[in-house]
């Protein structure tokens, strides 16, 4: 009798539907018990480790292998690919132990994945995972946490556990696990160049660095020195410049001059094209440092960039410029004025929201307590009434509020850029110009000042009905006006030490701050694990709520802080009393007065400087509210000169009419600032509640006061003008 392959032997259909599901029920792997004791054990435990070697986040590998039902993750193939990725990690400035690399390759040279053992299977698939976590980790967010490393100076996202389950998940899922991974990590420009330039460091160092280039005087176009050959091979070496054949090698030609300028601007430096002390100083600094500098900056750079989109404004602290970015693309810059090394700007990232024309700017309580009177330039405002009042103590900061009206010399000149955020920072104009023409430009009280505004409004409004002459118009109206972005766009403040071109060519910084020297000591010590957030469930409802009924809150009114104040008048360290009233509708604690006008503010007798243009201050009929902008290729606002426009309705009688039929209403005062309706006994109103969303009568259930309660969320911002809820932080509370 013939044989047939097992194969080929027939049976009835009904019998192979039946054995179909055994078969794939066989097929698939067993549970594996010792994977479960071994990540729930993980789960809780402060400092977890697996076969001596220890894991980044004990409860997220739990929860990780809790969704995929404990199966191991991990073949042969995705771990000599993961071992890949930990060897190459150098070129980003990480260590390949980092992510575990000498242990994967044990674990592979004794297949280790393939073993008897199902204790050492699981070793070895839990030690992959944890290296994949660092790995998506460090790249996304960074290895270290930034609050540690300048304390007070850098802010940061969490990160979070559910994005990185999901990234761990998708990786593993895919047939190229290097490639996925690449796939998924930022990719942003200015950390693509600065690895580049990176690569060209390592490589210098490979081939043993470079000879100092000697002092000497001051080389000029012209001069002829033995130091320029020195000089030349110096930039072919670290900016890749390629001189031409010169008859004179000693010569200072302007071919040299225009590469010497190149690295000066790169370096922070004036570029003057000159070689004197600083510009040698910089092409002497040793290479030690310079690749400590790159991978530390490098790492700065992994704490902002995360899900990074095309369009963003970039403010570079230590070089004092102002970016826009466009498709990743710089499309504008300027000079900017930041804080001084006792009011460092921080470097934090946040989206801009609206922008206000001709604001107004309330004077801070630790200048107002030192006040007797005020000059004509400013208004005193009694915080009970809201009516403007003379003849008064104006040191009475709980009773009074001092206001200067917009105009051309106010202190946040003609337009400021709203992020809101915990820190009270925010760009802004400045009637004080001269500070611009200086090549270092550390002289705010942390808020940063804009060279050219105007031109910054009009890039970022980016419409034809906001070109120059519409936004010039509003400007010398003097109205103060809020023009909303329907598009946020993200503002990145860095603080970076060594930055590179799109050619790998770095440019060195001076540490304005001082921050280097915390993270250089940081950077080969094991990663801070206390970056992850985790989602905690819902807590449980009170036994006698209802299941759609929300808990009674009460709103804390939160407004924006005070602007720019002068180094010399404000202390360096408040009073919680005085933080809280200070921050009492005032947008920019942590800016600084121009001198002019804190002498104005502290002498009523002094002589207000004359203005650019005739602007009247805010008043009611010159306050305007929050006025939207569609994105581009959608529907945009009347143009801002149009007549009957929303704007342009704030003082006319049909918003009066409106006021009278709606009660209560939110109000401004004098100051432009809105407060509640029963502390008002103005016979002038703005009524916003047609223009206010749904969602700002969250709490009026609670409360009867209709006005006072969207007062109260729209300062603190838990509801935007657009209705959404905001994810940022709640500024502190204030005074009302």
């Amino acid at each position: 009798m013939r044989r047939l392959p097992l194969g080929l032997i027939s049976a009835p259909a009904w019998v192979a539907r039946l054995l179909l599901p055994v078969a794939l029920v066989l097929a698939m792997p067993a549970e594996s018990e010792t994977l479960q004791e071994q990540t729930d054990a993980l789960r809780d435990s402060e400092a977890p480790y697996i076969a001596d070697v220890p894991l980044f986040s004990g409860r997220l590998l739990a929860e990780f292998y809790a969704e995929r039902d404990h199966q191991n993750a991990w073949d042969d193939a995705r771990a000599r690919a993961m071992l890949t990725l930990a060897r190459s990690s150098r070129a980003d400035g990480f260590e390949p132990e980092d992510f575990h690399a000498d242990s994967i390759a044990k674990v592979l040279d004794a297949d280790q994945l393939g073993a008897d053992s199902e204790a050492q299977r699981t070793a070895a698939d839990i030690l992959l995972s944890d290296a994949l976590l660092r790995y998506v980790h460090h790249f996304r967010f960074g290895k270290y946490n930034p609050r540690f490393i300048n304390s007070g100076q850098n802010f940061v996202d969490k990160a979070d556990a559910e994005s990185l389950k999901a990234d761990m998940a998708r990786v593993l899922a895919a047939p190229d696990l290097a490639a996925e991974v690449t796939a998924l990590l930022p990719d942003a420009p200015f950390y693509r160049n600065l690895k580049l330039g990176y690569q060209r460091y390592l490589a210098i160092a490979d081939r043993g660095g470079w000879s100092d280039i000697p002092a000497g005087g001051n080389l000029t176009i012209g001069s002829k020195d033995a130091r320029v050959p020195l000089i030349r091979e110096h930039l072919e070496v670290i900016d890749g410049y390629k001189p031409a054949t010169t008859a004179d090698p000693e010569r200072y030609d302007e071919a040299l001059a225009e590469a010497i300028k190149g690295f000066q601007r790169r370096s922070g430096l004036a570029a003057d094209g000159v070689v004197g002390p600083a510009t040698l100083r910089a092409l002497n600094q040793p290479l030690d440092d310079r690749l400590l500098a790159i991978r530390a900056n490098l790492e700065r750079m992994r704490w902002l960039y995360n899900d990074l989109p095309a369009d963003y404004l970039l403010v570079d602290i230590t070089a004092f410029r102002l970016h826009l970015m466009r498709n990743h693309q710089e499309v504008w810059t300027t000079p900017v004025v930041v804080g001084t090394t006792d009011a460092q700007t921080p470097m934090f990232r946040d989206e801009l929201e609206h922008i206000v024309f001709n604001p107004t700017w309330s004077v801070p309580v630790s200048i107002q307590k030192k006040m007797g009177g005020v000059s004509s330039r400013y208004q005193v405002v009694d915080r009970r009434t809201g009516r403007k009042v003379s003849g008064v103590n104006a040191s009475n900061y709980k009773r009074y509020r001092i206001v200067q009206p917009a105009g051309p010399s106010n202190a946040l000149g003609r337009v400021k850029f709203m992020f809101p955020n915990g820190h009270a920072i925010y760009l802004h104009d400045t009637p004080s110009r001269h500070l611009f023409s200086r090549s270092e430009r550390a002289y705010s009280h942390g808020c940063i000042r804009v060279k050219d505004p105007l031109t910054l409004a009009q890039q970022v409004l980016n419409k034809p009905n906001w070109d120059e002459g519409a936004i010039n118009r509003v400007v010398q109206r003097g109205k103060t006006r809020y023009v909303h972005l329907d598009d946020h766009l993200p503002v990145l403040l860095y603080y970076l030490t060594a930055v590179a071109d799109d050619q790998g060519r770095v440019g060195f910084r001076r540490d304005v701050y001082n921050r280097d020297k915390p993270l250089f000591a940081a950077l080969d010590r094991p990663a801070d694990r206390d970056r992850i957030a985790f989602r905690e469930p819902e807590p449980e409802r009170a036994p006698d709520q209802a299941p759609d009924q929300k808990p009674e809150t009460v709103p804390e009114t939160v407004s924006e802080s005070s602007p720019e104040l002068p180094a010399q008048l404000e202390p360096q360290r408040q009073s919680p009393t005085d933080v809280l009233s200070e921050r009492n509708t005032n947008p920019g604690l942590d800016a600084l007065a121009p001198p002019e006008a804190s002498a104005a503010i502290q002498n009523p007798s002094a002589q207000a400087p004359e203005p650019a243009a005739n602007l009247s201050g805010p008043t009611a009929s010159n306050v305007t509210p929050p006025v939207s902008i569609a994105a581009a290729g959608g529907q945009t606002s009347a143009a801002p000169d149009l007549p009957g426009s929303m704007t342009e309705q704030s003082g006319s009688d049909s918003a009066g009419a409106q006021s009278n039929t709606v009660s209560p209403v939110l109000r401004l005062d004098s100051a432009g600032q809105f407060f509640s309706p029963s502390a008002s006994a103005l016979d002038w109103s703005l009524d916003l509640t047609p223009a206010l969303p749904q969602a700002l009568s969250a709490n009026l259930e609670a409360s009867g006061d209709t006005g006072a309660n969207a007062a109260a969320l729209l300062l603190r911002g838990e509801v935007g003008l657009t209705g959404s809820a905001s994810q940022r932080p709640a500024a502190p509370s204030v005074l009302p």
